[in-house]
């Protein structure tokens, strides 16, 4: 029930930010370029990410060497291949606070709010539709409204 309600809300948002943006009469360029860009920073890091699996391997799932055949122990939390500033990156680029942010500073300093930061919020509004959220760390593909890998084990 509440991914559906997440899910409503992020259509809610998009539809709101792009009636606003219309209805402020603002370049439809710029708008796009805002809508755009976290889907093209998402895909960088994405990208990164998996030429960085394919050159250091998946830990625990290749033979060590010299133990005849035998697996290395599965990674611990902390070695994982994709580090934590890619998740930090990619949420702030997914996330609604980056632009609102901006845009309250915008309007604080100068008494006006840069109206392509509603193609910024229009993406995020989308991809919550479409069920993307914020990714968890160290899951790859795991997001807060899907969790697509199992979650690891503490060690008690």
């Amino acid at each position: 029930m509440a991914r559906w309600w997440l899910r409503l809300e992020g259509s809610l948002l998009a539809v709101a930010a792009v009636a606003a943006y219309a209805a402020a009469g603002g370049r439809w360029a710029a708008f796009g370029v805002f809508f755009v860009l976290p889907g093209v920073i998402g895909a960088a890091l994405f990208r990164w990410a998996a030429r960085r699996l394919e050159r250091d391997g998946v830990h625990g799932s290749a033979p060590a060497p010299g133990t005849g055949g035998r697996r290395r122990p599965a990674a611990r939390a902390s070695e994982t291949l994709v580090p934590r500033r890619w998740f930090v990156l990619y949420n702030a680029a997914h996330s609604t606070v980056l632009p609102l942010l901006l845009g309250l500073g915008g309007w604080w300093l100068a008494g006006r709010v840069y109206l392509p930061l509603l193609g910024w919020l229009a993406y995020i509004g989308l991809s919550r539709a479409l069920g993307r959220g914020l990714r968890l760390y160290p899951y790859l593909r795991s997001t807060h409204l899907q969790l697509d890998e199992a979650p690891l084990r503490p060690r008690w």
